[in-house]
């Protein structure tokens, strides 16, 4: 379940909720992880505030390197 809206805003989608993620394991039982993630585009993350537009915490997000390929030949 989503946490009230009107509080928090995604930086990437704009969407007013997240949930706590959970993972089914190979016997069923379902495990908390210490990720959460947007509900509206699935962005996961550590702390909320740091994902919230409306609030004032640095984002932290670190552009991934980016790694360039050879052109594949025929």
């Amino acid at each position: 379940m989503g946490r009230t809206t009107g509080q928090w805003r995604c930086r990437i989608c704009a969407f007013d909720r997240w949930h706590v993620v959970t993972v089914k394991r190979k016997n069923g039982a379902l495990y908390t992880t210490s990720f959460y993630a947007c509900s509206g585009c699935s962005v996961m993350f550590l702390n909320p505030e740091q994902l919230n537009a409306l609030g004032d915490a640095a984002a932290n997000i670190e552009m991934p390197t980016v790694v360039s390929l050879p052109v594949r030949r025929k």
